[in-house]
């Protein structure tokens, strides 16, 4: 229930970074946001886990690098939040293992995570688990 209330918080945090134009509240929003997300994700939340892998994706705002990019930290975040079935986190963690991103390439494992997010049923987690199939009957992967 605590985690709940929590992530609801976080979810408004976010919403106020978005619409904040001061530089220096959207900051102290964003290190009270970050404090909050990290205690959940460490109390053991796949949400929350999620949310902080995304935080370390390579993936800018308005052209600016993420100074916060870590592809160590993405990777365990995503492993936490897949060992615990978040289909997303699986889906971007066997994107890692297919590319070799962080961990050793391993088609197999890619292909495992992907069939296991797609039982989620999501529509675009579905498709990648499809074309990662069709590329291995391609002979794209050996």
């Amino acid at each position: 229930m605590k985690a709940k209330k929590t992530l609801e918080k976080l979810k408004k945090m976010r919403l106020e970074l978005y619409n904040c134009a001061d530089f220096n509240e959207k900051n102290k929003i964003y290190k009270e946001y970050l404090k909050s997300l990290r205690k959940l994700a460490y109390r053991g939340d796949p949400e929350a886990q999620y949310d902080l892998a995304q935080h370390y994706e390579d993936m800018g705002v308005m052209g600016f690098p993420n100074p916060y990019h870590n592809p160590r930290k993405k990777f365990y975040w995503y492993s936490k939040a897949a060992n615990k079935n978040h289909p997303e986190a699986l889906n971007n963690l066997a994107n890692m293992y297919e590319k070799g991103e962080s961990c050793k390439q391993d088609i197999k494992k890619a292909l495992e995570l992907f069939q296991k997010a797609a039982n989620s049923g999501i529509p675009y987690i579905v498709k990648n688990y499809k074309l990662l199939l069709k590329q291995i009957k391609m002979g794209k992967y050996k």
